[in-house]
């Protein structure tokens, strides 16, 4: 199942998503938008991004609520004391529901950070993998960077097998802000983000204020709980500033990933998807500060001082992993970039605009999508300006009726039916005509020689040109004068008819006197309704 939902209902074709995902795996064809499964790095950008909200990712509560009331563990990310108002209620909560463990991910996050020193040694770029948005993009983008990744399991998978082996083959549930880590839980059973928590208590109608705090449950981490914040994994292993660096953010990972080769060796590098680290997931509260979640991190480490016991692995657990190149291979030819720029009206350089409003970088980038069948020529805002205007041109062109351009009695331009208007009248005469067909606005007036013809008359804002436009009405002109010929003769026809029953009716005026008074009365009648 897809991680990231398509609501294609709710999409509106706006391509912010397209614009802001950095790697490009989204499609927009035959009407139907869709994320690429096996080329999307779940970083959750387009769900963020997403005005129309038409971006979700598939949600494991119903899972979770299966686990209720039977006995499973609970590995919860640093963050959550960032996220909740109430941490150690919900804490609370979660063992009132079944949990029996419900314990920091921190621990994990130490466990790895042990790990992490042993890298040191070797006098190599370390780069960390507890970000699974990194793995993802190093093994499906930068495969040349794969060497560079600490070959180490996440603080999540590391904690989980830290949890079995110490409490019992429970399943676990990790509960994190991280929607990547869905799909990297070979050894969690359900992954939950803070927002379906959250939905998980609204749903119930739990009432956190009426519960007692509880701590989470020891052992306890050393200083693996600032992992989720700027330079926390450094802060973790107690790294050296000199030769750590902390890359946020998944533009800034890719320029560093482009350039790996060309780095100086030795360096530990701190990689996170997200800006500001963990605390800035796309699952969590955004209604609070990067510095005001910080303190809250701070806080919790200050209520948990003096407490617990030291962390010790078991000697059978090996947190080591190892990565795959999973890069696509794409091909798409120039032949068929060009095609398609030739179609788009751009195979000339000079018209590539690169401007990124359909969501790609270079006009190239765009034909290649359409070439792959992902994207839609008509993404292009330029092509559609540019169609529109031909497909306008050719209806002015093409009309029946007069159109004008004009400014100070010098036409700018005139259609076909104008140049046909306008082909006798000499030069020297055409300002006096121009006058003199505007002074006739709203009327029909008549042109010699040429016919009857509605004037309308207005401005162009943009230029203060004046529009004139000469609707032919010379063919209705000559039906109503037809019609009126014809209305003239069925009224001599009448009155030479009613002047003939007259004459008869005198003659007989003895034997029907008493219809003659109807009869006329009848003609009468007919005459006013030919009239009218």
């Amino acid at each position: 199942m897809s991680l990231i939902i398509s609501n294609e209902a709710s999409c509106m074709y706006c391509y912010k998503c397209l614009r802001n995902c950095p790697i490009k795996s989204l499609s927009f064809s035959d009407g139907r938008t869709k994320v690429i499964d096996e080329e999307c790095i779940e970083c959750g950008t387009c769900i963020l991004v997403c005005p129309q909200k038409a971006k979700s990712y598939s949600k494991h509560i119903s899972q979770f609520e299966q686990l209720a009331g039977r006995p499973f563990l609970v590995s919860i990310a640093p963050s959550f004391f960032a996220h909740y108002d109430q941490p150690y209620k919900v804490i609370s909560l979660l063992k009132k529901i079944g949990a029996i463990v419900v314990q920091e991910t921190a621990v994990g996050a130490e466990l790895v950070s042990n790990e992490y020193l042993k890298e040191f040694s070797k006098d190599k770029t370390v780069i960390t993998t507890a970000c699974p948005v990194v793995v993802n993009l190093a093994e499906k983008y930068y495969p040349k960077v794969l060497e560079y990744l600490a070959p180490y399991l996440s603080p999540m998978a590391a904690h989980s097998i830290f949890m079995r082996e110490r409490y019992g083959d429970f399943p676990v549930v990790f509960i994190g802000p991280c929607i990547a880590k869905k799909n990297e839980k070979s050894q969690v059973d359900v992954v939950l983000t803070f927002e379906e928590l959250d939905e998980f208590i609204e749903k119930n109608r739990f009432e956190i204020d009426e519960l007692a705090d509880e701590f989470p449950t020891e052992p306890y981490p050393d200083r693996a709980r600032m992992y989720p914040t700027s330079g926390g994994i450094n802060h973790t292993v107690k790294g050296n500033w000199q030769n750590h660096l902390s890359i946020e953010g998944l533009e800034n990972i890719q320029r560093i990933f482009s350039q790996i080769e060309t780095m100086s060796t030795g360096f530990f590098i701190e990689a996170s998807a997200c800006v500001g680290g963990c605390i800035e997931g796309p699952a969590i509260r955004k209604d609070l500060s990067v510095l005001e979640k910080r303190k809250r991190i701070l806080r919790h480490i200050q209520n948990m001082n003096g407490l617990g016991s030291k962390i010790t692995s078991h000697p059978s657990m090996n947190l080591s992993r190892t990565f795959q190149n999973k890069q696509i291979s794409l091909r798409v030819t120039d032949k068929q970039i060009q095609e398609v720029l030739k179609s788009l009206g751009k195979d000339d350089p000079r018209k590539q605009l690169n401007c990124g409003a359909c969501g790609y970088e270079t006009c190239k980038d765009k034909a290649a999508a359409v070439v792959l069948k992902r994207a839609e020529k008509e993404m292009c805002v330029t092509y559609l300006v540019d169609k529109l205007k031909a497909a306008t041109n050719r209806v002015v062109e093409e009309s029946p009726n007069a159109i004008i351009m004009y400014r100070n009695g010098t036409i700018l331009y005139k259609n076909k039916s104008a140049e046909q208007l306008l082909w006798d009248i000499p030069q020297s005469q055409i300002e006096h005509f121009l006058k003199e067909i505007s002074s006739h606005s709203n009327q029909v007036y008549e042109i010699q020689s040429k016919g009857f013809f509605f004037i309308k008359t207005f401005k162009l804002p943009q230029d203060a040109s004046e529009v004139l436009l000469l609707v032919d009405m010379t063919k209705e002109k000559q039906q109503e004068e037809r019609l009126k010929i014809i209305k003239q003769e069925t009224f001599s026809k009448i009155e030479e008819m009613l002047s003939k029953q007259m004459r008869i009716a005198q003659e007989i005026a003895g034997l029907l006197g008493e219809s003659i008074a109807e009869t006329k009365s009848h003609f009468v009648e007919l005459k006013r309704f030919m009239e009218e």
